[in-house]
C-alpha cells in the first residue's frame, strides 16, 4: 500500500512539472527598472547614472528618479548607480528572468568625500551600520543556497559565528548565545516568534520562543533583509544574540505576475500586481500549504511525526507624492506535529511508541508602516504591529503506562517603532526614535553619525525600561546604554572597525500555572575590532574579534544557569517545584563569550560564488550565589551549553549558461555547503530522578571523592559534520521562467548527535540523533 501511494504522489508531481514546464521557446527578454532616491529624505534623484557592468547598456533617471531597461536578455547583471554628491552604489547578483520584471529601490547616501564604491543589496536605511556584523540576505540568495528549506533564517546559519543548534529547526546560536537571546523584526518593528512548529527538535518537545521548523514567511514575500550578529546600532534593543530584520518585497505596480512552487514539502503560490490604474500602489499575496507526508511515503525519516503547516501573507503598498508611503502587511498561519503510537505492544522500542502526541500552534501578525519626508533633509518613519501566538500540546499514554500531560501557551504583543531621521549637512546624520512593546517595555534612543572622510563615527544612546514586572532581587529593570561604532578607511579598499556598547534583554521566562515570575534585565557589554579588505569588486575578506560580558543573569542557587542567555531555547525540563518557589531564583549569574571570526565572500560573478568562514570561540558562565558556593565550594568559569568552540562553513556554487539556439537560454547550477563544528555540550541525566518524576531530569550534583561537583554541560558530543547539495536547472521562455531543483540535505547521511534523554520504556538513558539524509524535489515557475 505504501509503495502504491508513493508512486501516485510521484506521478502527480511529475505531471505538475510537465504541465507548467513545456512551452514554445521564443527569445526570452525582460525589463529591469527601478527608482533612485536620497536615502534620508526619500526624494527622487533626477539625472542619476545607471549602468549595467559588462555591457554597453546605460541610462539616466527621469524627473521621478525612475529608470528602465527594456528587452534585456535574461541572465545575471551587476548594477552601478552614481550621482554627483552621493556615494556610488554597486548592486551585485541582479537576476533577470523571463517570468517576472526585476524592480529595484536604490537609496543613495550623500558623500562627504570621494570614497570607494559600496557593495550592498540596497538595504533599508535603519539597517545600515559601520559594523561589519550586519549581513544582508536577498530573496535570490535564499532560493539559491542549499539545505535551507527556502528559509531565510537557515540561510543566516552560513554566516560567521552562527550555529544552527538542531537540524529540525532554525534555532540559531549567535556567538555562543542561546537562541533565546535573538530578536525577530518585521518591517522594522518587533514581533513574536514567526516560525512554524516551534517545538521541532526541542529536547522536551515543548514549544520554543525564537525558532521553529520553518519561517512563516515564504521566500516569495521577502525583499532585502538583514541579519545582525552583534554590536547593534542604537535603533535596536532587547537582544543579546542575533537580530533578524525581515523586510517584505513590494509587489509589481505595473503588471500582474504569478509564482507557483511545488515540491515534496508542499505548494507555494504567490500573486502580485498594481492596485488601481494610477498612483503606483501594489499588492503582494502568498499562500502555502505544506505537508511532509510525501517524504514519509518515500521512506525518509523526518522525526517520526506527521508534520504540516499552512500560512497566508499579504503586503499592500501605497506611495504618496514626494517620497511618502503607507503600507499594510499581515500574515497568519498554523502548524501541527502529530505522533500516533503503535497499538501493537510487541513492536515497541522506545517510550514514545506507546504515546499519542498532538501539538498545534498558530501565529498572527497585522501591521503597517507610514513614511513621510520632513523638509528637504529629513524623514519620519513609523511602523506598528500586533502579533499573537498560541500553542497546545497533549500527550497521552494509551497503554496506561503514564500520565496525560497537557500544555498550553498564549502570548500577544503590541509593538511600535517610530523615529525621525535627518541629514543636516553632508557629513552628519541624526536619528531619534522610540520602540514600545505595550505592557512590556519602552526603549527611547538617539544616535548621530559623523563622516570625516577616512574616519566615520556612529555615536548612540539607548534606554530600556521594563513595564509591569515583578523585579528580581538584585536585578535591574532599566538601563542606559551607550553605543559606539568607529570605522577608519586606510585606503580605498581597506577599513578598520571598532565597536563598543551596552545591551540589555528581558529574559524569556518559563511560566507554569499562569504565575508571573520575578525578572530583571540581563545586561551585556560587547566590544569588537575588525579589519576588512576589498580584494576585487566582487570579493571581500574580513576578520573580527569580539568579547561579550553579561551580568544579572538569573540562576537557581544550587545548580547551573536556568534563565540565562547561555542556557537553552526551550522551557527547561527540571522539577516543577523549582518554579513554584520563585524565591529560589536570583540574579547572581555571569556569562562571557569571546572569539575570532574570519570571513571570505565572493558575490556571484562569472558563474561562481563563495561564502567561506571560520569561527573559534568560547562560551562560558559562572554562578556567584552564596548557596551555590556553599554546595560546590567554587564559582569557576564553566562551559555553557553552546560552547562548541569552533565552526567552519563553506557555501559555494557554480552556474553554467547555455544558449545553443536563439530563444533557448538554459542555466545549470551546482551548489554545496559543508559545515564542521564542535557539537553542543550536554548535561548528564539523573536516571533515578527521571524515572520517578516521569520526565527527563538533568543531574544536578555528582561526587568526586567526597566533594560535590556541578556536572552541568560536562559531556562533549562528537564533532558535527554535514554536507548539503543543490542541483538546479533553469530555462527561460517568452513570459515564463522555470526552475527544477534537487536539494539533498545531509547528503552523506551523517548521524550527528542530538541530545540525551531518559526513555521510560527501556529504563535507560538514550541519545537522540539528528536528521539523516533528506532529498527534496521542487519545481518553480514565474509568469
Amino acid at each position: 500500500m505504501r509503495s502504491n501511494t508513493t508512486i501516485k504522489n510521484l506521478f502527480f508531481f511529475t505531471c505538475i512539472v510537465l504541465n507548467f514546464g513545456v512551452a514554445h521557446a521564443q527569445n526570452p527578454q525582460q525589463t529591469l527598472r527601478g527608482q533612485v532616491f536620497d536615502a534620508v529624505a526619500q526624494k527622487a534623484l533626477s539625472g542619476a547614472t545607471v549602468l549595467l557592468e559588462g555591457s554597453t547598456s546605460g541610462t539616466s533617471t527621469d524627473e521621478n528618479g525612475k529608470f528602465r531597461f527594456e528587452n534585456l536578455p535574461v541572465g545575471r547583471y551587476r548594477l552601478r548607480v552614481s550621482f554627483v554628491g552621493y556615494d556610488t552604489l554597486v548592486v551585485p547578483e541582479v537576476l533577470l528572468e523571463a517570468g517576472r520584471e526585476t524592480v529595484l529601490q536604490l537609496p543613495l547616501n550623500i558623500a562627504y568625500t570621494t570614497l570607494s564604491e559600496l557593495n550592498i543589496t540596497a538595504a533599508p536605511l535603519e539597517i545600515e551600520s559601520l559594523n561589519p556584523s550586519v549581513r544582508s540576505i536577498s530573496n535570490e540568495t535564499t532560493l539559491r543556497f542549499p539545505g535551507v528549506f527556502f528559509d531565510p533564517a537557515r540561510t543566516a546559519s552560513a554566516f560567521p559565528g552562527v550555529v544552527n543548534t538542531n537540524d529540525q529547526a532554525n534555532f540559531l546560536s549567535v556567538r555562543g548565545n542561546t537562541p533565546n537571546a535573538n530578536l525577530w523584526r518585521l518591517e522594522g518593528v518587533d514581533i513574536l516568534n514567526p516560525n512554524h512548529t516551534p517545538n521541532a527538535g526541542s529536547q522536551s518537545d515543548l514549544p520554543t520562543f525564537t525558532g521553529g521548523g520553518v519561517n512563516m514567511l515564504s521566500t516569495q514575500m521577502l525583499g532585502n533583509s538583514a541579519f545582525l550578529s552583534g554590536d547593534y546600532a542604537a535603533g535596536y534593543g532587547n537582544a543579546l544574540g542575533g537580530i533578524f530584520d525581515m523586510r517584505l518585497r513590494t509587489g509589481n505596480n505595473e503588471q500582474q505576475e504569478y509564482t507557483l512552487q511545488a515540491s515534496l514539502l508542499g505548494l507555494d503560490v504567490a500573486a502580485e500586481g498594481p492596485i488601481g490604474k494610477a498612483g503606483g500602489a501594489s499588492y503582494l499575496v502568498n499562500a502555502r500549504y505544506s505537508t511532509l507526508g510525501l517524504l514519509s511515503d518515500l521512506g525518509v525519516d523526518v522525526g517520526g511525526e506527521t508534520i504540516g503547516f499552512k500560512d497566508l501573507a499579504v503586503n499592500l503598498v501605497f506611495p504618496f507624492a514626494k517620497g511618502g508611503k503607507f503600507t499594510l502587511f499581515g500574515m497568519a498561519g498554523n502548524s501541527s506535529n502529530v505522533f500516533t503510537g503503535d497499538r501493537d505492544s510487541t513492536t515497541w522500542e522506545f517510550d514514545k511508541d506507546r504515546q499519542d502526541i498532538d501539538f498545534e500552534s498558530s501565529t498572527q501578525v497585522l501591521g503597517g508602516t507610514f513614511r513621510l519626508p520632513t523638509g528637504k533633509k529629513g524623514m519620519w518613519h513609523t511602523a506598528f504591529a500586533y502579533s499573537s501566538y498560541k500553542s497546545a500540546r497533549l500527550s497521552t499514554y494509551f497503554s496506561g503506562a503514564g500520565p496525560t500531560l497537557a500544555d498550553q501557551i498564549g502570548q500577544s504583543r503590541r509593538s511600535l517603532h517610530s523615529y525621525w531621521y535627518i541629514k543636516p549637512n553632508p557629513r552628519q546624520t541624526f536619528k531619534a526614535g522610540v520602540i514600545y512593546n505595550g505592557g512590556d517595555l519602552i526603549q527611547p534612543y538617539t544616535s548621530t553619525k559623523l563622516d570625516f572622510g577616512n574616519l566615520e563615527l556612529e555615536l548612540g544612546l539607548h534606554y530600556i525600561k521594563l513595564i509591569n514586572v515583578v523585579a528580581l532581587e538584585g536585578g535591574q529593570i532599566n538601563n542606559l546604554e551607550p553605543r559606539l561604532n568607529f570605522a577608519y578607511r586606510l585606503d580605498a579598499n581597506k577599513k578598520l572597525t571598532l565597536s563598543f556598547g551596552e545591551f540589555s534583554q528581558k529574559p524569556i521566562l518559563p511560566i507554569y500555572g499562569g504565575e508571573q515570575l520575578p525578572t530583571a534585565l540581563v545586561q551585556s557589554q560587547q566590544s569588537s575590532i575588525g579589519f576588512q579588505i576589498q580584494t576585487s569588486p566582487s570579493t571581500s575578506v574580513e576578520v573580527q574579534a569580539y568579547y561579550q560580558k553579561q551580568k544579572n543573569v538569573a540562576v537557581l542557587p544550587y545548580s547551573f544557569q536556568l534563565l540565562s542567555s547561555n542556557f537553552s531555547n526551550e522551557r527547561v525540563p527540571v522539577l516543577l517545584s523549582d518554579f513554584n518557589n520563585p524565591e529560589t531564583i536570583n540574579a547572581d549569574g555571569e556569562a562571557r563569550n569571546y572569539g575570532l571570526e574570519l570571513n571570505l565572500r565572493r558575490y556571484l560573478e562569472k558563474g561562481f560564488y563563495l561564502l567561506a568562514n571560520s569561527s573559534i570561540y568560547q562560551s562560558e558562565y559562572r554562578n556567584n550565589s552564596s548557596a551555590y558556593l556553599q554546595t560546590f565550594g567554587n564559582n569557576d568559569w564553566r562551559d555553557s551549553h553552546f560552547n562548541g568552540r569552533y565552526v567552519f562553513n563553506t557555501t559555494a556554487g557554480k552556474e553554467w549558461r547555455k544558449e545553443r539556439k536563439p530563444g533557448k537560454v538554459k542555466l545549470w547550477g551546482l551548489n554545496g555547503r559543508v559545515v564542521v563544528m564542535g557539537n553542543l555540550r550536554q548535561t548528564p541525566i539523573d536516571a533515578s530522578l527521571s524515572q520517578s518524576e516521569g520526565i527527563t531530569v538533568p543531574l544536578y550534583t555528582s561526587l568526586d571523592g567526597n566533594e560535590q561537583v556541578d556536572p552541568a554541560f560536562s559531556v562533549k558530543s562528537s564533532t558535527y559534520f554535514r554536507l548539503d547539495t543543490r542541483l538546479y536547472f533553469k530555462w527561460n521562455t517568452a513570459g515564463r521562467n522555470n526552475t527544477f531543483a534537487l536539494d539533498i540535505q545531509n547528503a552523506s547521511n551523517q548521524e550527528n548527535a542530538g541530545f540525551f534523554y531518559y526513555d521510560h520504556l527501556q529504563k535507560q538513558i538514550l541519545e537522540k540523533k539528528q536528521l539523516g539524509i533528506i532529498p527534496i524535489l521542487s519545481y518553480r515557475v514565474e509568469f
